[in-house]
């Protein structure tokens, strides 16, 4: 009878937390999360939807590489929120005084928290998108092209459920023409970052590593960005197809630089219109439930 009574109460027990997990309201914004201990910089903000077992975006501003913080995207975050995606903000070391690799380093770092620890607050670890601007949008695809930076974090860019680039700098070599992204960065204060050491440049270039691990991939750049920008993305989407990999390629007519990351925040720009449309064609349905 004892036996009976413990056992019941155990089911009891196990259906109460069940029941208490699966009806669980998590904070809706997290700020402040940290994600190493290397620097006060390595911070994550964490965005959560009202909907269930939702896919998240781990999201890396432009700042160029050398100032910012991922809170200056918090109108990105409460957009993406409203529309059912968790998204993380991601805050990474800055040069001075830290060169890279360390911000790509920080965002495979952010990424592996957000793989790690999305289920416990009502995530879908399976799919866990990169994206981001400028230069957040370069570590982000950089993690992709180059394994080993999510190696570090025993993780490959199979686990990137896909990846999204706005005006993203895909070779930062300089180009014989001297119009490249890597000639503007080395005319000014930008190359800083890579200490001005053009074989570092060129490892840093996701044009560099291209292969066909690539997850599915949206590269958008404005009509009115850096024009070497366009035809850098169009020479990555045809060697990536090369290696057997899938990415696009968009102009958004009318966008300048800063404008391609404002639309994020519009519903009715053709930025977050062309994001979405390519988020709901290529995410894998979850486990558990959309």
């Amino acid at each position: 009878m004892d036996t009976c009574r413990a056992s019941f109460y155990s089911v009891l027990i196990a259906t109460f937390i069940t029941s208490a997990v699966l009806g669980q309201q998590f904070a809706p914004v997290t700020p402040d999360i940290h994600y190493g201990s290397d620097s006060p910089s390595q911070t994550l903000d964490l965005y959560v939807p009202a909907a269930k077992s939702y896919a998240t975006i781990v999201y890396t501003y432009g700042g160029g590489w050398h100032s910012g913080t991922g809170k200056s995207s918090i109108p990105i975050a409460k957009k993406l929120q409203s529309l059912g995606y968790g998204c993380v903000l991601v805050s990474h070391r800055l040069s001075p005084p830290d060169s890279f690799p360390a911000q790509a380093k920080d965002l495979a770092a952010a990424f592996a928290w957000t793989k790690k620890n999305v289920a416990a607050r009502g995530g879908d670890p399976q799919r866990v998108i990169l994206a981001g601007h400028s230069s957040g949008a370069h570590l982000s695809l950089l993690l992709v092209t180059d394994p080993q930076f999510l190696a570090e974090q025993h993780l490959t860019a199979r686990d990137v459920a896909a990846i999204v680039g706005l005006s993203t700098p895909l070779d930062l070599t300089p180009h014989p023409d001297g119009h490249g992204y890597g000639d503007m960065l080395l005319a000014g204060a930008g190359a800083e970052v890579f200490r001005r050491d053009l074989p570092t440049m060129r490892e840093a270039s996701p044009a560099s590593h291209i292969n066909g691990d690539l997850p599915r991939a949206l590269l958008l750049v404005g009509e009115q960005d850096f024009p070497m920008l366009a035809s850098d993305a169009l020479a990555f989407v045809s060697e990536s197809k090369k290696a057997g990999a899938s990415a696009e390629f968009a102009v958004i007519p009318g966008k300048n630089h800063m404008g391609m990351a404002a639309g994020m925040t519009d519903d009715n720009d053709a930025v977050l219109r062309r994001v979405l449309t390519f988020l709901e064609s290529v995410l894998p349905r979850s486990v558990v439930g959309k």
